[in-house]
């Protein structure tokens, strides 16, 4: 299916108009249609995000490479790159939200690990891709979202992408950190951003956006975030990557609620909870009415449907598995940035370095990430759980893996030293947050309870909840 362009008047960049104006009408392809079997094809779309300009450097040379995400009337979106001569050619044309016509692109399979589109396809634009902003008629929305409120976002796993309407209540100053990979300086700052959900969020930036933020954020305005990743470091907070879109007041039919909220009060900040914190195990304390005991795990039957169940319960740790051949953790991958961020697993090679599947690089040393299991008991009845390293910090005051593989298992084993770390760790009481969900173990079928967030009992307020929950049940 094709559409007739509406022939107006444009700026026009590319092969054989460059900086002209005008230029012939051809028949649109709506994305959503695109295949890698068109030789030619023309799309009018809009500009919904573009990110900074990029350079790299290999074995092979080196360039500098922009990304930008278009959307047409079709409601598909489709990352596109330029490299090289391409950026020089159009990273200042476009414009977020202007609306243009781009022909002679190249289709690959989008990596879907790094991109948040719609479409199947990425696209790549070289220097004879010709690319002509044209009026805009109104046809294609500002951007197709699926809102995640902040109140919900402890339901969300970590490292998915989630998009978020709210307002940017407070921006820190910008920092910066040094990149283990490149050694340079990066800029980053922090936005708290709140929602009608009465929760707030701490949402980082990068890049040149972080040294705007200051300016750009300024007066509280509203904003819709489009894939931002989820992180459980500190409760939840969520951060920007390259796909990352930020729009400034939206036209959205959802921001008029969330400014009616605001102007009606919220823009007070009261009883608004916090889903970040300064480490792990913040977040949200959940309320006595929401949480439920052990036992509920299997009379609920949770775990059995297709999604996860997740629950929140008070209970003891009974006993922990620690005896695992080569520690309670497993090796992981060293480099920090994407596509790893210190998790996939690292497997040592017979000179001593360490190989990563993920990233597919070798480094000289790996990091130990906590993995063990223990037993929990409440009133109702016990079952296990696996717990993984943010939260195995907090269990184990902060000690971590390398720290306890230096010490424990080097040639002056010191064993008292293990044994104590875990046993400060046992007959300890915590409110867990755990994903309950259903597993096939050989031929078996398990239902596995997960901690996503173990938080120290505050009995001060424990007690204060407990005081409230009684009031309100009305016993004479």
């Amino acid at each position: 299916p094709v559409q007739r362009s509406s022939g107006v008047a444009a700026q026009s960049y590319g092969a054989s108009r460059l900086g002209g104006m005008g230029g012939t009408e051809g028949p649109i392809t709506p994305i959503s249609s695109l295949n890698m079997y068109q030789s030619q094809w023309t799309v009018k779309a809009r500009v919904t995000g573009k990110s900074d300009v990029r350079t790299w450097s290999n074995a092979r040379g080196e360039g500098s490479l922009f990304s930008f995400e278009i959307l047409d009337n079709s409601g598909t979106d489709l990352r596109c790159t330029c490299f090289k001569e391409a950026v020089d050619k159009f990273y200042n044309l476009l414009e977020v939200d202007k609306v243009y016509t781009l022909t002679g692109g190249r289709l690959k399979v989008a990596n879907m690990q790094y991109n948040t589109c719609k479409s199947n396809f990425e696209c790549t634009f070289d220097q004879n891709a010709e690319i002509r902003r044209v009026d805009d008629d109104g046809a294609i929305q500002q951007n197709v979202y699926d809102f995640t409120r902040i109140g919900d976002l402890e339901s969300i796993e970590p490292n998915k992408n989630v998009d978020l309407l709210a307002y940017a209540r407070h921006v820190s100053p910008v920092g910066t950190v040094i990149s283990k990979k490149s050694g340079q300086e990066l800029f980053k700052c922090e936005i708290t951003l709140v929602d009608d959900s009465n929760a707030e969020v701490r949402f980082t930036v990068w890049g040149d956006k972080a040294k705007s933020a200051e300016t750009d954020f300024a007066n509280t305005p509203m904003v819709a975030v489009k894939g931002a990743r989820v992180s459980d470091f500190g409760g939840r907070s969520v951060g920007s990557i390259s796909g990352t879109n930020i729009t400034k007041n939206p036209r959205h039919p959802e921001a008029q609620r969330l400014a009616s909220w605001w102007s009606q009060g919220g823009s007070s900040g009261q009883n608004v909870v916090s889903m970040s914190k300064s480490g792990p195990g913040g977040g949200r304390v959940v309320p006595f009415h929401e949480r439920k005991t052990v036992a509920s795990i299997r009379t609920e039957q949770l775990g059995h449907g297709e999604q996860p169940d997740w629950l929140t319960f008070r209970a003891t740790i009974n006993f922990i598995k620690k005896d695992k051949e080569g520690g309670p953790w497993y090796t992981a991958c060293s480099k920090q940035e994407d596509p790893c961020n210190g998790r996939p697993k690292a497997t040592q090679t017979t000179d001593g370095y360490w190989h990563c599947d993920r990233c597919n690089e070798t480094r000289p040393d790996c990091l130990r990430r906590y993995i063990f299991s223990f037993t929990v008991i409440d009133d109702t009845s016990t079952t296990w759980a696996s717990v993984f390293d943010e939260n195995a910090l907090v269990l184990l005051g902060g000690v971590t893996a390398d720290d306890l593989n230096r010490k424990c298992f080097s040639e002056d084993y010191d064993t008292d030293y293990f044994e104590n770390i875990f046993a400060n760790a046992g007959f300890t009481e915590w409110l867990f947050k755990c994903k309950v969900k259903k597993e096939i173990f050989g031929d078996e079928e398990r239902v596995k309870t997960s901690v996503y967030q173990m938080t120290p009992l505050n009995y001060a307020e424990e007690s204060k909840n407990l005081l409230t929950a009684i009031q309100k049940m009305n016993i004479c």
